[in-house]
Formats: C-alpha cells, sequence, structure tokens
C-alpha cells in the first residue's frame, strides 16, 4: 500500500516520531499544574499528524482527542489506538461547549490556515478552555534567517510564515491573561555558549518556536505556574549576534596583543644584538677562533632577528586578514538583518492589504446583501398588498354579480355589446364608402387653383375639420408636406433605445410623426 504524499513528506523532513516526542517534552511542566486543578482534564489537539503529542498527554493522565482532515495521517493514529476523527479544526472547536477543556494544541498547525481563521480559532479556544487553561501553538520561527528564506516554503501547504510578535499580540488581543515565548530545538553546543561563527548567526536560531496562553484564573490557579511561565527558552537572532560581535573583538584583541609581544620580542633581539656588537669589539684583539665564534653568533642573531621581522609581518598580514574578513562578516550581517527588515516589511504589508482587501469585500457582500433584503421585503409587502387589493377587489366583484341589480340589467348590457359591435361594423363599411370619394374630389379641387383657394379659406375657419384634411390628404399622398413637417423615418431593423425591436416603414413613419407632434407639444 503507497504511503499519502503528505504523510511521506512528514516523515522525511519532520523527523521521527521518538525526535518528536523528545522535543515535545519541553511542554509537559506546563501540564503538571493543571492535573491539580481538575480531576478530569480534557485535552483537544488540533492537526494532530502521527500523533506523537497525544500520546504524551496520554502518559501524563490527560483525556485528549486528535482532529485532522489528513486520511493518512489517521491511518497512523488509528494503527496506534490512538483517540482521534477525521474533521475541520475549527469546526469541531466551535461544535464544544463553553469551558470543557484544559489544553488546546496545534503543532505546526497555525501556519496552515489563513490568518482570519487563526483570529476565530484563538477566540473559541478562549472560551471552551477552563479557568487557567492553555493554548499551546507551535510554528516555525522566521527570526531564524535558514527558515524564514528557505525552509518554511519546503512545505508547500504554507500560507506565510508567523512572527512570534503577532502571534503572542493576538492571544492577548483576544483575552489571554498572559503568554509564553519558547523558542525551541537549537544546537545544544550554541546554547551551552560555544563558538559562534557566521554561519551560526544565519542559522544557529532556534527553528521553531511556540506561544503557550493562559485564561485568566484566580491568582491562587495562576501562581502554580509562575515557574514556568517566568523562565526565558531558546536562543534569538539578536542574542547570537551580539554573541559573534563580542567573540569576534575578543579574537581582534588577541591580535593586537600578539602583535605587541611580537614587537618587544623584537625590540629585545635588537638590543641584544648590538651588545654583542660592543662586545665584539672589545675583543678585538683576542684570537681568531674567537672572532670567528662571535660572528657566527652574529649571525645566529642577526637570523633570528629576521625571523621575527618576518613573524611579526606575517601576524600583521592575519591581523589584516582578520579585519578584512571581519568587516565583510559585517557587511554580510547587516545585509542579511537588511533582507529581514524587508521580507517583515513585505509580510506587514500583504497582511495589511489583505485584511483591507477581505474586510471592503465583506462590507460590500453585507451592503449587497442589506440591500438584496431590503428590497426582498419590500417586494413582499408589495406582493401582499396587491394579493390583499386583488381578493378584496374579488370580493367586489362577487357581490355585484350575485346582486339583483346586475341580474336585471343583464339584457341592457347584452344588447349594448351588441350594437356596439353592429355600430363599429357600419362605421367601418362607412369609411371604406366614403374615403375613395373624399380622395377623388381632394384631386378635383386641387387640381384648380382657384377653386382650391376659395375652399381652402372657407375651411381654415374650422381648424379641426382642416387639420383633419390635411392628414388625410397627406397619408393618401394626394399633397406633400412642407419642409418644416418632414420626419426622418428610421427603420428599426435592430434593438434601438426606444425599444423596437423591428418595425415596417409606416409603423417607423407614424412613430416618427407621433414623437414630433410630442416635441412640437412641448416646446409651446
Amino acid at each position: 500500500m503507497s504511503i499519502p504524499f503528505y504523510r511521506a513528506f512528514e516523515d522525511r523532513y519532520r523527523g521521527s516520531r521518538e525526535l518528536i516526542q523528545e522535543r515535545q517534552q519541553v511542554y509537559v511542566p506546563f501540564l503538571e499544574p493543571l492535573k491539580t486543578l481538575y480531576p478530569e482534564c480534557r485535552a483537544l489537539d488540533l492537526g494532530c499528524g502521527r500523533g506523537e503529542w497525544l500520546e504524551i498527554l496520554l502518559q501524563a493522565g490527560f483525556t485528549p482527542l486528535g482532529v485532522d482532515i489528513d486520511g493518512g495521517m489517521l491511518e497512523a493514529c488509528h494503527a496506534l489506538g490512538l483517540p482521534v476523527q477525521e474533521g475541520d479544526a475549527l469546526q469541531v472547536l466551535k461544535n464544544l461547549p463553553d469551558e470543557s477543556l484544559t489544553v488546546v494544541s496545534g503543532f505546526h498547525f497555525a501556519e496552515h490556515i489563513p490568518f482570519d481563521d487563526l483570529k476565530v480559532l484563538v477566540a473559541e479556544t478562549l472560551r471552551v478552555l477552563k479557568p487557567a487553561g492553555l493554548l499551546i501553538l507551535e510554528t516555525p520561527n522566521a527570526e531564524n534567517l535558514t527558515v524564514g528564506t528557505q525552509n518554511f516554503y519546503l512545505d508547500p501547504t504554507h500560507e506565510r510564515p508567523i512572527p512570534h510578535l503577532l502571534l503572542s499580540f493576538l492571544t492577548e488581543y483576544s483575552g489571554f491573561n498572559r503568554s509564553q515565548l519558547l523558542r525551541l530545538q537549537e544546537s545544544a553546543a550554541l546554547a551551552a555558549g560555544g563558538l559562534v561563527d557566521l554561519m551560526s548567526v544565519l542559522h544557529g536560531v532556534s527553528p521553531d518556536y511556540a506561544i503557550i496562553a493562559q485564561k485568566q484564573a484566580s491568582p491562587e490557579q495562576l501562581e502554580k505556574f509562575d515557574a514556568v511561565f517566568d523562565r526565558s527558552y531558546g536562543l534569538s537572532l539578536e542574542a547570537l549576534a551580539r554573541r559573534y560581535d563580542a567573540q569576534h573583538l575578543g579574537r581582534l584583541e588577541q591580535a593586537d596583543a600578539s602583535t605587541i609581544g611580537l614587537r618587544d620580542h623584537l625590540y629585545q633581539v635588537e638590543q641584544h644584538g648590538q651588545q654583542l656588537e660592543i662586545v665584539v669589539h672589545e675583543l678585538g684583539g683576542r684570537s681568531d677562533s674567537n672572532h670567528a665564534e662571535m660572528k657566527a653568533q652574529l649571525r645566529e642573531i642577526g637570523l633570528r632577528a629576521d625571523l621575527a621581522e618576518i613573524r611579526y609581518q606575517n601576524v600583521q598580514l592575519m591581523q589584516e586578514d582578520a579585519i578584512n574578513r571581519a568587516k565583510e562578516a559585517d557587511i554580510r550581517l547587516n545585509a542579511a538583518f537588511a533582507n529581514i527588515e524587508k521580507i517583515q516589511v513585505q509580510m506587514g504589508k500583504l497582511l495589511e492589504e489583505k485584511t483591507s482587501r477581505e474586510n471592503l469585500e465583506q462590507l460590500n457582500v453585507q451592503t449587497q446583501l442589506q440591500e438584496i433584503t431590503s428590497r426582498l421585503n419590500e417586494s413582499l409587502s408589495n406582493a401582499h398588498h396587491w394579493w390583499q387589493q386583488a381578493k378584496a377587489n374579488e370580493a367586489k366583484i362577487a357581490v355585484l354579480v350575485n346582486s339583483k341589480s346586475w341580474q336585471i340589467t343583464q339584457p341592457l348590457r347584452t344588447s349594448m355589446a351588441i350594437f356596439a359591435g353592429t355600430g363599429g361594423f357600419a362605421l367601418r363599411v362607412i369609411k371604406r364608402i366614403t374615403r375613395p370619394i373624399l380622395s377623388c374630389s381632394m384631386h378635383f379641387v386641387l387640381d384648380r387653383p382657384g377653386l382650391r383657394l376659395r375652399i381652402r379659406n372657407k375651411i381654415k375657419s374650422h381648424p379641426v375639420l382642416f387639420g383633419r384634411m390635411r392628414q388625410f390628404a397627406l397619408h393618401q399622398g394626394i399633397m406633400q408636406p412642407s419642409p418644416d413637417e418632414i420626419v426622418p423615418v428610421v427603420v428599426a431593423t435592430e434593438a434601438s433605445e426606444d425599444g423596437f425591436l423591428s418595425a415596417s416603414p409606416r409603423v417607423a413613419r407614424i412613430y416618427s410623426e407621433l414623437k414630433l407632434a410630442f416635441e412640437r407639444k412641448e416646446y409651446r
């Protein structure tokens, strides 16, 4: 059976179960006082993984429950018989009653969820913890330059590094009484005060850290935890950098002392050589053998002086080399600090942008939801109003139809309807007959200018009749409109601003005439 990807990834890069349990022993002193406060200590481990912390809780006498969404991790826990369940950690936490737990923990869990969910998680944890209960959140330490710039991003499910100052502030802001920073997993040699070189500054800071937050309780209860909360844990970047500077300064002082010692030794050799030269001159009358012996001694002294000079020069070169290395190390260290500041500034900007963007989106959604709700309520109110009106009208119609007056006038209404239909038909027949006669009469009049002028003067005294006769002539094409009456005909072949999807030329002309008439009426 193949191991799921994330479980295989965890097995390779997180370490063995034995190693993780050894590292998590640092939290046991925080658990001991809880067992003296509560007879039943229930604990919830969020993102329990392979279950190392669940085993420690069981050994310490707690009643734990692990929650995870990764099936591969849960298989490992089931194989060991550990109490776990599959599900969303935040949802499980929300479903718990108030003050039902003593410990809520999340090891390398906070960096996997969005920051807004982390805020909700911390607030819900405060609700479900008993007084003096503990929240334990362990996460990679971005203060370690190698972790913050490389190792953190090895896990593809990580969101972003969380600086310890931010996580500590979040617990205090959410209402926890106090919190403690634990820097973890640093080198034992560095922790014991060993030699610090430049690489130690870059990746020797504690690679992980934890924030342990405690809920408000009585002073007697909190006093039981003072010893573990007052300790300091791990190595910070500032402490290692200061140690590096102090050790480097000590090496420079030792080089200066060695240089001074060699200079004094050279001076003594020179003085001794001068004394020997004086002795040689005083013994100038002695035997040649003595003279040769003195020359040999002088040569030896000269060689020693040359050797001392060479050593002195070498020491100077070493000192200059040490100073250059120190300058180069300072430059690299300053560059590293500058990169850290840039990364922190970028992280802060990204967090602020995301927070402001999410707040704006949430506000827009709430505004739209309120507007839609208001419109819906208004529509429902209007619908109810018109429904009541319809019911009332139906009741009135029913009363009217059932009334005696309605039944009595039924024959009269039937006669009126028949008459209206017959009258309309007769009117259409009359119009069909009179239109050709009227058209011929108009042609006859218009072809005779004198008769046309006399009839026009007569009929103008009746404006309504004159207007209708003119419209009939224009409509039948008997006469042409004046230039100011010409209306451009728009053939609508597609949707226009007036709402026509399609129209025949005649409909478009009628519409244009109506529109012009309304415009003229507005100008009056």
